[in-house]
């Protein structure tokens, strides 16, 4: 992998703005190299600089995301799916889009009551962690699974999932067409469901998702009727 490659790499969703000398530490490049690169590549429009405080991604990569996520279509496809989704205040509907071993959250719809949660739009996130990411691996095969986890666990040096519990997890997804989880953020639940295209490969997922005293028994199979039912319209407007 090339130098830049590795520098662009070293910012992770939660990292905004690096230091030359945090980009050195983090990539092992010696900070003189850092420099000229990360100079290099704010010229370009891939990094930019921060004063008094380092870099950033720059404005040129929302462009090329721009490129892959038209490509895909998911945003386009779920437009007109998710109305009804959100049938209690608090409750609110989120998209994401399978990139990797990531999910990408591209959409985001809440109504005026809006408690705090991590679902950003334009958040990246390990896809076995919250649950538009967890329905859509489960429409992979398994060892496609784990190759997606591994590489991204390497790259970014992040701690694997438990493996047995995972894939107990994901066999259950594809029995119900639906996964609850509440493993994103603490106090939250999801109930998500996979987009796939016409060749039944998954392109992200969506979900209905809010505190979690909103989902009792009876709200997650309304929630879970619903986001299946929205996630199939969404896969035919792939396919047309």
């Amino acid at each position: 992998m090339s130098k830049s490659a590795v520098l662009l790499r070293a910012f992770a969703p939660t990292t905004d703005v690096l230091s030359t000398r945090a980009l050195a530490a983090r990539t092992g490049i010696p900070r003189s190299t850092v420099h000229v690169l990360a100079t290099t590549l704010a010229a370009e429009g891939l990094l930019e600089t921060v004063p008094g405080r380092g870099w950033r991604l720059g404005p040129l990569l929302v462009g090329l995301a721009g490129q892959i996520i038209e490509r895909t279509g998911l945003v386009a496809a779920v437009e007109g799916a998710l109305g009804g989704l959100r049938r209690v205040p608090g409750q609110e509907v989120h998209v994401g889009q399978l990139v990797g071993g990531w999910t990408v959250y591209l959409h985001r719809e809440a109504g005026h009551v809006r408690p705090p949660m991590d679902n950003r739009v334009g958040l990246r996130a390990p896809a076995w962690r919250g649950g538009c990411g967890k329905a859509a691996l489960a429409r992979l095969p398994a060892d496609e699974i784990d190759e997606r986890i591994a590489r991204l666990c390497r790259d970014e040096d992040l701690a694997a999932p438990e493996h047995a519990a995972l894939h107990d997890e994901l066999a259950a997804v594809r029995r119900t067409g639906y996964v609850v989880s509440s493993t994103f953020q603490a106090g939250r639940t999801s109930v998500a469901a996979a987009v796939v295209d016409a060749d039944g490969r998954p392109v992200g997922g969506l979900s209905v998702a809010g505190p979690s005293p909103l989902f009792s028994r009876a709200a997650v199979a309304r929630a879970a009727e619903d986001v299946v039912e929205a996630a199939v319209r969404a896969g035919r407007q792939l396919a047309t």
